[in-house]
């Protein structure tokens, strides 16, 4: 038992960085098409 909390911390903490990373992308995905826009 003691180990799976182990293991399920440290899967949310990996998912919290994926997911981080992934609006991080999403994000600059964004602006660039803002960005292309405005600049249209």
């Amino acid at each position: 038992r003691w180990t799976n909390r182990l293991t399920e911390r440290t899967n949310e903490r990996t998912n919290e960085r994926t997911n981080e990373r992934t609006d991080e992308r999403t994000n600059e995905r964004t602006n660039g098409r803002t960005d292309e826009r405005a600049s249209e």
